[in-house]
């Protein structure tokens, strides 16, 4: 399941940064969390700013979310 696409840019920025802060609490970075999943950095941030909306992009946020919120994510 995919989660919800915002309709403000702000709105993607926000939960970018929210999922900044939960790495952050847990004693780790985003780099740091793609690095060890072997996520493509680059990809992870277009995904989670909503600046990238292709299937691997949305799939990637989706993954992201859900790994980092838990089932809250959806």
């Amino acid at each position: 399941m995919l989660p919800v696409l915002h309709e403000k840019p702000e709105d993607y920025e926000a939960e970018y940064r929210r999922v900044r802060a939960a790495l952050i609490e847990r004693g780790t970075t985003l780099n740091q969390w793609l690095a060890k999943n072997g996520v493509n950095r680059q990809l992870a941030y277009l995904a989670l700013r909503g600046q990238a909306f292709g299937k691997k992009s949305l799939a990637l946020r989706a993954r992201i979310l859900r790994e980092v919120f838990g089932e809250e994510a959806r």
